[in-house]
């Protein structure tokens, strides 16, 4: 029986670690679509083109940091949507990443974001020159996948 809790706990933490679910909701009194996720931005706010489309999202991060999404493009519907994205983990200490989302239309106008990116900073970098050993660590936790629902 504390195997099988074990277990559970185990493939609890790894959806945990490696989801990125996002939530995304208009805010009328702000005027810009806001961000509430578990990895990206936690609570953030759209960025938005001139034309009002969607290139990217700014908030804290889990990592007590802040992070920058930008896409390259403004957001597209039925589309892979490349993104690059700084930001700091504990305020200080910077990460660079690149991914994309796949944006499918659902019904009622939602729409659904699948996507997955890679993301390092200097200190992964530096454990794994010191430390040969944690290279497959270092690979796995630069690693994210993502969920997003605009609405």
């Amino acid at each position: 029986m504390k195997k099988l809790l074990l277990l559970f706990v185990v493939l609890g933490l790894a959806v945990a670690l490696f989801s990125e679910p996002l939530i995304v909701w208009p805010d009328k009194a702000h005027g810009k679509p806001l961000v509430a996720g578990l990895h990206s931005p936690v609570y953030g706010e759209a960025k938005l083109d001139v034309f009002g489309n969607i290139t990217g999202w700014i908030g804290p991060n889990l990592g007590l940091g802040w992070t920058w999404k930008t896409y390259f493009s403004p957001l597209e519907l039925q589309k892979v949507n490349f993104y690059y994205e700084f930001g700091t983990n504990l305020v200080i200490f910077p990460y660079v990443g690149a991914g994309f989302d796949y944006a499918l239309v659902l019904q009622n106008n939602q729409t659904l974001l699948l996507g997955a990116g890679v993301a390092a900073s200097p200190l992964q970098i530096l454990s794994a020159v010191l430390a040969p050993t944690t290279i497959p660590a270092s690979i796995i936790s630069a690693v994210k996948l993502s969920i997003a629902v605009v609405f």
